[in-house]
């Protein structure tokens, strides 16, 4: 029984598929072409491995298909198409959230991390960033959150705004399934901005442009 559940037959259809569309014959071969083992890739090839993860760039750019389709059959071998950049880094509107004073809003450069093949291609419009300067109750200082602004139902981290103090302060609060029933965490006073994607340690830098509101 454990053999069956760990046979991935679409894995090793695909895989073999890839090495048609791309002339290579046999697995040796795919093995001299990008360097990885070749024990290894008989295993992907008989479907012993769900998805060749830390390898699947390195074996779809071999091939010339799309790594979305390699790895999990989404869209077809050619579909190369990305709404998303390229470069690592890209400027974005980031909201800074002091201890101390309003919220304001700068345009800064900030990590891509919708530029990873490895990343579902989503709608960049759909995420904004929020970034803690100084530690508070909820985030430790130099916090850069990219956050999902559309609310999805399901577990997550989830940050929030909390009004008080004549003020609104950033949260968080997480949610997670309890039976059949998603429970969350969030406080009555809480104002949902959306689920957490991505938290870096990042630092603004004082030449960035202040966007007057």
């Amino acid at each position: 029984m454990g053999v069956l559940n760990s046979y991935h037959p679409e894995m090793a259809r695909r895989l073999q598929q890839a090495m048609e569309l791309a002339a290579i014959s046999s697995v040796p071969k795919l093995a001299r072409k990008t360097g990885i083992d070749r024990g290894y890739l008989y295993r992907l090839s008989q479907g012993e491995i769900r998805t060749p993860h830390k390898y699947l760039d390195t074996l779809a750019e071999a091939m010339g298909v799309s790594p979305h389709w390699l790895g999990a059959g989404i869209g077809e071998p050619y579909d190369h198409e990305r709404t998303v950049p390229r470069h690592r880094r890209y400027f974005r509107t980031v909201t800074v959230v002091p201890n101390e004073g309003d919220s304001y809003d700068i345009e800064a450069e900030v990590p891509n991390i919708f530029s990873s093949h490895r990343h579902i291609p989503v709608e960049e419009e759909r995420y904004r960033y929020l970034y803690v300067p100084e530690t508070n109750d909820y985030f430790p200082a130099y916090t850069l959150l990219t956050v999902e602004q559309e609310s999805r139902p399901g577990p997550g981290f989830f940050v929030a705004w909390i009004n008080g103090e004549g003020r609104k302060r950033l949260g968080s609060f997480v949610a997670h399934y309890q039976g059949m029933d998603c429970v969350y965490s969030k406080d009555p006073d809480m104002e949902v901005i959306g689920r957490v994607r991505n938290m870096d340690y990042w630092q603004a830098e004082p030449s960035e442009e202040v966007i007057r509101k």
